[in-house]
């Protein structure tokens, strides 16, 4: 394998989205290193007539899959089983770069790989059908995430490239796109780019939805530093290494290097749906652990079935909530000792 004498220094995720024709695989595949050095993962078709030119050129790319083609037919499970299938046979393979290319559709089966066989991801779910369906839902962000991991295994850097969505609220939609990727994009990437056509050249203008950082060694011990504006323009890898020589640091930006309006609408329209997103994910933990907690509390107050054992009434409450407390003695809440008392007797039997 050809060795670039010049290597690209940032790895990790890097997470591309953005308008369509805006060059996002150009991007990708222009990171610095040498066909032979890349892995490229092709779910959206362009990309074959470039592999077809760098292999006529005599510098094919070091693994090149055309999943639309040799995956036609498949449904959701054999789609990722074939995936993850030729994942591990490209480690240890020495690759730079793994770039997939649109990761959407692969990124939409591991909800469904979960769903059919969940004992083998947690061993055991809540009994509720709702709870155990928003399990499901976490389970399957942590596998997603186990598998980028994977991917960072066959390479230090690892580009995944979606296209935009609508976003909806409610079954509604706003009017405004989002990237087209789940949880553990957003938390696992060490940078993420929004293009934007360039009215002012063929690169396109880079919106950085999440910052790349580095970090520094001073007297005060280790220091992170901001590589990058808001706004990359143009926004190239050999412009990204230039800003990762000399970074923005807390320096006051350029006009060049803030976003105009409609891009800062972009920016708080995206980091605004992420944070959303967090914060559902952070409801379901919350939901759950105070569902487990309750169920907990139950248990031990019906085993615990002794006469002499008393109650509190925050145990009730925990256990049987305040509507069944309140009903068990007459439609009020108990307050002194004998009413708790009666109320533990009737609801414990």
């Amino acid at each position: 394998m050809k060795q670039n004498p010049t290597p690209n220094p940032i790895t990790g995720l890097v997470h591309v989205t953005g308008e369509p024709d805006t060059g996002k695989t150009t991007f990708a595949l222009s990171c610095g290193f040498q066909p032979s050095e890349i892995a490229f993962f092709d779910d959206d078709l362009k990309t074959q007539s470039i592999a077809n030119q760098l292999k006529e050129a005599g510098t094919p790319l070091g693994y090149y899959a055309n999943l639309t083609k040799d995956t036609i037919g498949m449904r959701e499970i054999d789609f990722h089983n074939y995936v993850m299938n030729e994942i591990q046979s490209l480690k240890g393979k020495g690759f730079k770069v793994l770039i997939f290319d649109t990761w959407s559709r692969f990124e939409n089966t591991f909800h469904p790989v979960v769903q059919k066989e969940p004992q083998k991801f947690k061993q055991f779910f809540s009994p509720n059908g709702t709870f155990k369906a928003m399990e499901i839902w976490k389970v399957s962000f942590d596998y997603e995430a186990r598998v980028i991991d994977e991917l960072l295994q066959v390479a230090p850097l690892v580009i995944l490239i979606t296209h935009l969505k609508d976003q909806t609220i409610g079954s509604v939609k706003t009017g405004a796109e989002i990237p087209d990727s789940k949880k553990p994009v957003v938390e696992k990437s060490r940078l993420r780019i929004w293009t934007r056509h360039n009215p002012d050249g063929p690169a396109p203008i880079g919106l950085v939805l999440k910052r790349l950082s580095k970090v520094t060694v001073t007297e005060s011990g280790i220091t992170p530093i901001n590589v990058l504006p808001r706004k990359v323009n143009p926004c190239t890898w050999k412009r990204i290494l230039e800003y990762w020589e000399d970074p923005i640091g807390d320096r006051t930006p350029s006009d060049n290097e803030v976003p105009n309006d409609f891009e800062f609408s972009i920016l708080d329209g995206v980091l605004t749906a992420d944070q959303k997103d967090a914060l559902h994910i952070n409801r379901i933990d919350a939901d759950l652990k105070v569902r487990e907690d309750e169920e907990a509390k139950k248990s031990a107050l019906i085993a615990a079935r002794q006469p002499k054992v008393e109650f509190s009434l925050d145990d009730l409450i925990a256990a049987f909530g305040e509507d069944e407390v309140k009903e068990a003695n007459n439609g009020t809440m108990p307050e002194t000792v004998d009413e708790i008392a009666a109320v533990t007797k009737t609801l414990m039997g």
